[in-house]
């Protein structure tokens, strides 16, 4: 299952660079936030690349549109900031797109909503007999800020392998562990450092900001392939970078996540 989320800040002319990066990868989720360009004309050229993606009911949620390529896919829990999807009756994949700090520190509201995400996760995961949980979305945090971290949000650790504890105890009471994988990008061991970059006039600024979160549950481990964990920067159709190696300003943000 190889998923592609995107952020594409209501580029009117994005869908050209959409239908490459879905064949050059060969995605088999696409999820796109913030798109505002011409549906109908990115799925002619979804035909005619020969990539027959279908799009997913987010009805209840206009922050998130969703096209795949499984035929067995049911809309779960649809609200403002999330969609929810059920693929196959096994996996479940929350997408997200949650609020900017642009305006104030809004951590506090934005674990509030994660909160009611994870409960609502976990009553689907009741309901279908799979623990089997992807979260992929722009959170607008970092991975340890409140919400991704905390043990009552998200609970995405930079490192869990499939014969952990699958839980840990805080005051008495158990949490479930997840995975976040996108704690190891930030920085130029790698390029880019991340998926967000912005020259603010401000003493205290790392610049290029990790925001695009992919969250799995322990049961996704053994599936998840990490070397496909991949930041998108080009695709046949053009380069998404500038002269500068910072992203084009016409294709705010690129993410991609292969599972």
């Amino acid at each position: 299952m190889k998923i592609l989320f995107w952020n594409t800040n209501r580029n009117s002319a994005i869908n050209p660079y959409v239908a490459s990066i879905v064949c050059d990868y060969n995605i088999d989720i696409l999820v796109i936030a913030e798109y505002g360009a011409d549906k109908n004309e990115l799925c002619d050229m979804f035909k005619n690349n020969k990539q027959y993606l279908t799009e997913c009911n987010t009805l209840g949620c206009d922050r998130i549109e969703a096209w795949s390529s499984y035929v067995n896919v049911k809309p779960g829990i649809q609200e403002r900031y999330y969609s929810i999807q059920v693929i196959q009756e096994e996996f479940i994949l929350c997408c997200v797109h949650m609020f900017t700090d642009l305006h104030g520190d809004r951590s506090d509201e934005r674990l509030a909503i994660i909160q009611k995400i994870m409960y609502d996760i976990q009553k689907i995961e009741k309901e279908i007999q799979s623990q089997r949980t992807i979260i992929i979305g722009d959170i607008n945090e970092m991975p340890y800020g409140k919400g991704c971290l905390n043990a009552n949000g998200f609970h995405g650790l930079p490192a869990l392998t499939i014969s952990d504890r699958p839980t840990r105890t805080v005051n008495e009471m158990e949490y479930r562990k997840f995975y976040n994988p996108m704690w190891n990008l930030p920085g130029d061991f790698s390029y880019p450092p991340g998926t967000y970059y912005v020259n603010q006039s401000k003493l205290h600024s790392p610049m290029w900001y990790m925001l695009d979160q992919v969250i799995m549950s322990q049961d996704i481990l053994p599936l998840f392939k990490k070397e496909c964990l991949k930041i998108i920067t080009s695709c046949s159709y053009a380069d998404l970078m500038d002269e500068s190696q910072h992203p084009n300003k016409k294709n705010q943000r690129s993410f991609s996540d292969n599972v």
